[in-house]
């Protein structure tokens, strides 16, 4: 995956009379830690120099294009996080202070075992990144997914006994990595989908809400909320039984057949997210249970049986403003449970929030208990272990990751405090092919090939002179 014109380098707090010093270490441990088998390049974020020395220039041809993270113990250098490009290993990024959230979690839960420490850690992270701008948000998340790919292969970590003991523990600090990452982005997945969706209704925040509290009086709103729209739809369904055909004018039937048949295809578009985001709706609730069922019926259930009862009911209306006024009442039933949290001063954001760190929480016990056994079996092993061939086959499989190509196509500081643009997409229009924003990676932001060409390529921070996408 590219991206065009992005920042890697960025002004870093490091002090500036030991900086030399610094990233001298720096590249003396990444050379002893790191097994890609490519020249490292490290260069200082404060140094003045713009250009390349002459052997960085010969190293570059041998460096690939994948971006991988590296971490390191605080004690070795003034940073633990490393974002490394094509162009070099040391890049600090804007959000730094975020990837130290990380380093201090995985420091916590892997190296050092203070579980109270990484689940205080996890709650400040979490709370930074659901609060987080979407295009800050991108940034983390297109960083910690070309770590995380192929389970953690293209991140590599110091081996010191503050962080990782012995290169023979590399792998089985990935596995964990990816799993502690899981917990945070599983969080992150159910906030976009309530919060930035707008899939917020009253039955899922009650649960938020409710879960793991001795206080279950909010439960009042789900009775209410139930019990309205179920009499709403019985008494629907009983008006189709008490109700005589009679024979219309041709024209008043034509336009009630027209408005039946569109306020059913709208009903079948507003039940929709809940059938296609059936998966995410069960995490929010932890699997199956009466308040998931609850909302299954309510928002998927109900509003089909109300598409076809509603279809019947308005085309055979006496008169096209009987006809609208009953396609309004039908699909305002499907809408009572999200318009209740707003009507009883529910503070979503805030109560999404708490329930999440709640469940991060609670899942980092679970990982507390996960043997390497288990970690092996939810997530694959590399070549050396003594599990199941077939096991490890089938866990392969369905390896969690997909292996990024190097985003950063440039080291140049854009205008938007050195954070990554959207995903894009190359689209076809009357003038060519152009690069659009998107805000979803399709099969449109996958490149089949890249060529560009430099201005100077003994720059440190190259400008593009020539792109083909």
């Amino acid at each position: 995956m590219m991206r065009a014109s992005t920042s890697t380098t960025t002004p870093a707090t490091v002090a500036s009379d030991s900086s030399d010093d610094d990233y001298a270490k720096l590249k003396d441990i990444m050379e002893a830690n790191c097994k890609e088998n490519l020249p490292i390049i490290v260069v200082d974020p404060e140094e003045e120099r713009e250009e390349y020395s002459s052997e960085e220039i010969a190293a570059l041809p041998n460096r690939d294009f994948k971006t991988r993270l590296f971490i390191s113990a605080l004690h070795s250098t003034d940073n633990s996080f490393w974002v490394r490009t094509h162009h070099t290993d040391s890049t600090i990024h804007a959000l730094s202070e975020i990837f130290s959230y990380i380093e201090d979690y995985f420091e916590a839960a892997y190296a050092r075992k203070s579980h109270i420490t990484a689940k205080a850690t996890v709650t400040a992270g979490l709370t930074e990144l659901l609060q987080m701008e979407k295009d800050e948000y991108c940034a983390f998340a297109t960083i910690m997914g070309s770590g995380l790919a192929k389970n953690g292969a293209c991140t590599s970590f110091e081996i010191d006994n503050a962080l990782v003991k012995s290169t023979k523990d590399m792998d089985d600090a990935r596995k964990r990595l990816v799993i502690l990452m899981d917990i945070i982005f599983n969080k992150i997945i159910v906030r976009r989908f309530l919060i930035d969706g707008d899939k917020v209704n009253i039955f899922r925040l009650v649960h938020c809400l409710t879960k793991g509290q001795k206080n279950k009086n909010s439960f009042v709103y789900v009775i209410f909320s139930l019990l309205l729209q179920a009499c709403m739809v019985y008494f629907v369904a009983a008006e189709v039984f008490s109700t005589d055909s009679v024979e219309r004018d041709p024209t008043l039937a034509y336009g009630l057949y027209s408005l039946a048949t569109l306020g059913s295809i709208f009903g079948i578009f507003a039940l929709l997210p809940d059938v296609i985001n059936a998966k995410t709706i069960r995490r929010i609730y932890g699997g199956y249970g009466p308040l998931q069922m609850i909302d299954f019926i309510v928002n998927v259930v109900m509003p089909l049986v109300l598409v076809v009862i509603g279809w019947y009911l308005v085309s055979i209306q006496d008169n096209y403003i009987d006809a609208v006024i009953m396609t309004t009442a039908l699909l305002f039933i499907s809408e009572i449970d999200d318009q209740l949290p707003a009507l009883v001063g529910l503070n979503t954001e805030v109560i999404v929030g708490n329930f999440l760190i709640r469940e991060a929480k609670i899942d980092y016990n679970a990982y507390v208990g996960l043997s390497d056994e288990d970690i092996h079996k939810m997530i694959g092993g590399g070549e050396n272990d003594d599990y199941d061939v077939e096991m490890q086959k089938a866990s392969n499989a369905s390896s969690r990751g997909v292996d990024f190509n190097d985003f950063f196509i440039t080291n140049s500081v854009d205008d938007h405090e050195n954070t990554m643009y959207k995903p894009f997409s190359v689209i076809k229009s009357d003038y060519g092919h152009e690069l659009d924003p998107s805000d979803f990676i399709s099969h449109e932001c996958l490149l089949q090939s890249v060529e560009w060409r430099y201005t100077d390529t003994s720059k440190i921070k190259p400008t593009l002179s020539y792109l083909r996408l």
